[in-house]
């Protein structure tokens, strides 16, 4: 149970609520959730044109269209492997798995979105049947005196509803503490959501993650460096679009002309008067693009992330792993991370159980996360081909390792051997394997 007592700081909850809408309408905090919220606009390849339409004004954008490429989430996605495979959650309760259908899910895109933003608030709810868990971005937290990175409180804006986001829908914000829970409008009338604004649950229901590098700071940056790394990219592919519509040089006309009378295009330059000539182009192409590759690469090497745009071909599992360490390194001190925000979400679901089911949950859960592994074909054929020369597996074993969400038991793999093996005997094939391992026409 949270201990309160960081609330004895304020007077009452009126004054926390003051002064909590003055620090959100700051424009320090303004300008640092808006980076935020640029940051998931690049994540989710969200009209990221506006943030570079100011770059190219004039007539520049009646020739050539913004370009925008969606590097973020797929330098996020590949820096992000706790979740990449489901961890196993060892509990004794047969009816937590139940409980927490989408959990997986919502843990994967969790580790996504802290690792591009930093600092995150992970809040655990009760949705009548089950738990759920929703990222909080851009909140406000109040501290304990006694501990300046320990939220005792927290403060965040309702997300607003699609139609009403540019309109005139009032700001609401949520309160949270260990013994209050309601909600309020920006004037600071409250708007109650339980009788005597009570918080049934004794504490607050979020989990604070923290980037590994945490000192002395509870505002942690993630991989912010990343989208604002896209948006130069954006504008340098943009700017080379431009130069390639631009190699065949610049027209000019020297001496008096009548503009009325100049029609200018790619293909064709028709004028009256006046001498024209082409500015061939000077603009070294080859040069742009190598610097967008090593904006590329300087930015994914910051964050473990190697880059070679497929200039060596394929590559073994150890050429991988070797190429990767450094990632794999940075993955392991986050797995004992999330193992302890694995932990203290469990902790909250105790209690929301308790309350809303008036059922207790085991005291302790274990979280074994699966390891990564590269794909290595030649190890691989070589596992199979020896389990199959000494009789320890067989085609059955073989497809229920590749694709084990398809078959639950032996009896459906051979089912689904025996339906091809009939759909690969039919005449009507132009080619069929033969028992002896020679094709017949």
């Amino acid at each position: 149970m949270a201990d309160n007592s960081g609330l004895i700081y304020y007077n009452n909850a009126a004054q926390v609520i003051k002064e909590s809408i003055e620090r959100l309408k700051t424009i320090n905090q303004d300008k640092y959730f808006a980076v935020r919220d640029e940051a998931i606009d690049y994540y989710l390849y969200n009209n990221t044109k506006k943030y570079i339409d100011n770059y190219f004004t004039g007539s520049l954008q009646e020739e050539i269209p913004l370009y925008t490429s969606n590097l973020t989430k797929r330098l996020i996605n590949r820096m992000s492997l706790v979740y990449k495979k489901p961890p196993i959650r060892e509990i004794a309760n047969n009816d937590y798995e139940s409980l927490t259908i989408k959990k997986d899910w919502k843990f994967k895109t969790f580790e996504r979105v802290h690792n591009l933003l930093g600092t995150i608030a992970v809040q655990v709810s009760w949705n009548g049947v089950g738990f759920n868990y929703t990222p909080i971005i851009n909140f406000e937290p109040i501290f304990n005196p006694e501990n300046p990175t320990e939220p005792m409180a927290v403060i965040y804006a309702v997300q607003k509803t699609a139609g009403s986001k540019f309109h005139t829908q009032e700001d609401v914000f949520v309160y949270w503490d260990a013994e209050q829970h309601f909600k309020f409008d920006s004037t600071g009338k409250r708007i109650s959501v339980n009788d005597g604004d009570v918080n049934p649950y004794g504490i607050i229901p979020f989990v604070f993650i923290q980037p590994n590098e945490m000192i002395d700071e509870f505002w942690n940056d993630g991989a912010l460096d990343i989208p604002e790394a896209n948006k130069q990219i954006d504008i340098a592919m943009t700017s080379l679009q431009h130069h390639i519509r631009a190699a065949g040089g610049q027209w000019v006309i020297e001496g008096r002309a009548d503009v009325n009378k100049i029609k200018l295009g790619l293909n064709k330059v028709l004028i009256t008067d006046g001498i024209v000539k082409n500015l061939g182009s000077q603009v070294e192409i080859n040069g742009i693009m190598e610097g967008i590759k090593f904006q590329l690469q300087n930015v994914a090497q910051n964050h473990h992330i190697t880059f070679d745009f497929g200039l060596s071909g394929s590559k073994s599992g150890s050429a991988l792993i070797m190429e990767n360490m450094e990632l794999l390194e940075s993955r392991e001190d986050d797995v004992e991370k999330w193992n302890m925000v694995e932990q203290e979400v469990y902790q909250i679901e105790k209690v929301i159980a308790a309350v809303e089911m008036g059922r207790m949950l085991p005291e302790d859960i274990a979280v074994d996360f699966t390891e990564v592994n590269f794909p290595n074909i030649d190890k691989e054929i070589d596992e199979w081909e020896w389990k199959f020369k000494h009789g320890i597996a067989d085609k059955i074993d073989y497809i229920m390792h590749k694709d084990p969400d398809k078959f639950d038991n032996r009896e459906e793999a051979q089912a689904w051997l025996d339906e091809r093996a009939a759909k690969t005997d039919k005449p009507e094939n132009v080619f069929k394997l033969a028992r002896n391992g020679a094709i017949n026409q």
